[in-house]
């Protein structure tokens, strides 16, 4: 039987609403949409409290950002689904860092019907979450109230009985319960202290007290009255009992969360195993594309400048291309643990010069002038292609970053049994604030979108990921608007 939904869709064609409607119904959902095209009227929809909002990345006046920061004030907890008709990795990186729960593209809604299982799923946990966490603030704060405002009920009777000493509590405390049963001992035996719990009637009530029986002594230390405190714990009794119920709800609930943890293990499992399927099944055709390309380009020598010059482009792309799918396959060899090493001596000096030759033709393009600065060889145990490409993505990023008549200068030193290379541009550089986020998988600088550089985030995650592997540590100096210095620290090979 289909579950029922509440289900806001903001989309201003149609056909493409009633395509995502389709799939939700497919998914097994009886969905009752509101469809809207504007900003005011989601705004004025989520008044009937849509369980989940499917939202087009782009709407005449509104877009997926827009929504989620009207989201953000108005309901935090209720889960967004960007949905476009195209999607650059850029774009979809920012939408979930906005806080969308997914991001579809229009010709794989198949995937809806999980998405927002996922999505309500989460939701759900964040609730109980934050129920649970609600249960237990009120438990403390019955517990305290429990603590600062109990009164006892106290008196002190001599031994036949009469009262010499009461408060107004004890004095409501039924007369049909002998107030000294319970002192007998005392009276007889001479006991020291009596302690128990009893029952008494206020108000119709039956109530459970804890009462202590102490003897009250006169100068000759001859008893001749007997103290009672009574601490009315028949509240405190409830609690007991709720608290133990709590108990094993939080602990059902925790076992739930654990359930749901191991899911989202598993899903995180399979998602690197597919980043690496897909990684490699693009490396091959894009190295072929490359192959071709260049054989193109050679026999077009000296003819055609325009085909030569679109030959180029398709060559430079595929190769940002095959790039960008090394950096996904070498992060997810990473996450994996499957990621091989063959350590051999490595010259920093000559890789860092075979860098430079290689992004020589970028940068004079881009008028951008490279040197090199060494002492000599720069001796390291490591694995060279791994090394390589360290240099490379740095290189690359210190000539994209960088005006026209910059320098990009790589020095490198040993400094107490390590080697040391900087690469150091004259370029945008970064605000203090961004630097500790810089080597973060996806993360890209605020400058980065003022100046609409391209890139994909992953560069800086790769080089400390090498880094890191090689027993080495990276950081970057940077000030904006004047440059930045990424410093790279390898174990000398001695």
């Amino acid at each position: 039987m289909p579950t029922p939904l509440r289900l806001l869709v903001a989309e201003d064609f149609p056909p493409d609403a009633e395509l995502i409607l389709t799939e939700v119904r497919r998914a097994g959902y009886d969905p009752v949409a509101t469809v809207v095209d504007t900003a005011g009227k989601f705004l004025r929809a989520l008044d009937d409290e849509p369980e989940i909002v499917i939202c087009d990345y782009t709407l005449p006046t509104m877009t997926a950002p827009d929504a989620l920061a009207i989201l953000q004030s108005k309901q935090p907890d209720l889960p967004l689904i960007v949905v476009s008709g195209t999607m650059d990795e850029a774009t979809c990186v920012n939408s979930l860092r906005l806080g969308a729960a997914d991001y579809l593209l229009k010709d794989r809604l198949s995937r809806l019907g999980p998405a927002i299982d996922h999505a309500l799923a989460r939701r759900e946990l964040d609730r109980v979450a934050r129920l649970a966490e609600q249960r237990r603030d009120e438990t403390m704060n019955i517990l305290l109230g429990l603590v600062e405002n109990s009164v006892a009920a106290i008196s002190v009777q001599n031994l036949s009985g009469r009262t010499l000493v009461s408060n107004d509590l004890y004095n409501q405390l039924s007369t049909d319960h002998p107030p000294l049963a319970s002192a007998a001992p005392i009276r007889t035996a001479g006991a020291e202290v009596v302690q128990r719990q009893e029952l008494f009637t206020i108000d119709g009530e039956q109530r459970t007290f804890h009462a202590v029986r102490y003897p009250v002594r006169d100068g000759t230390d001859t008893v001749f009255a007997v103290g009672s405190i009574l601490v009315d714990i028949t509240g405190q009794k409830k609690i007991e009992s709720d608290l133990r119920a709590a108990r094993v709800e939080l602990e059902a609930r925790n076992e739930q969360l654990d359930r749901a943890n191991s899911e989202l293990r598993e899903v995180d499992r399979l998602k690197t195993e597919f980043v690496a399927s897909v990684s490699h099944e693009l490396r091959t055709p894009l190295t072929s594309i490359r192959g071709y390309a260049e054989l193109l380009i050679d026999e077009a020598d000296g003819a055609d400048s325009q085909s030569a010059k679109m030959l180029d482009i398709i060559d430079r792309n595929a190769r940002r291309l095959l790039n960008l799918v090394e950096d996904l396959l070498l992060l997810s060899k990473i996450d994996s643990r499957k990621l091989t090493h063959e350590f051999v001596e490595v010259d920093l000096a000559d890789l860092a010069e075979g860098a430079m030759l290689v992004l020589r033709p970028s940068a004079e393009t881009a008028k951008v002038s490279l040197s090199l600065d060494t002492s000599g060889e720069l001796p390291v145990l490591g694995d060279r292609s791994q090394l390589e490409r360290v240099l490379l993505n740095l290189l690359s990023n210190a000539v994209k970053f960088s005006d026209q008549g910059g320098e990009v200068v790589i020095r490198g030193t040993v400094e107490d049994r390590e080697v040391v290379v900087r690469v150091i541009d004259q370029g945008l550089g970064v605000a203090a604030d961004e630097l500790p986020k810089l080597f973060n998988r996806f993360f890209r600088s605020a400058s980065d979108a003022a100046h609409k550089i391209p890139g994909t985030g992953l560069g800086l995650a790769v080089v400390r990921e090498i880094v890191e592997n090689h027993g080495g540590s990276v950081t970057m100096d940077s000030v904006l608007g004047e440059g930045s210095t990424v410093t790279v620290r390898l174990p000398l090979r001695t």
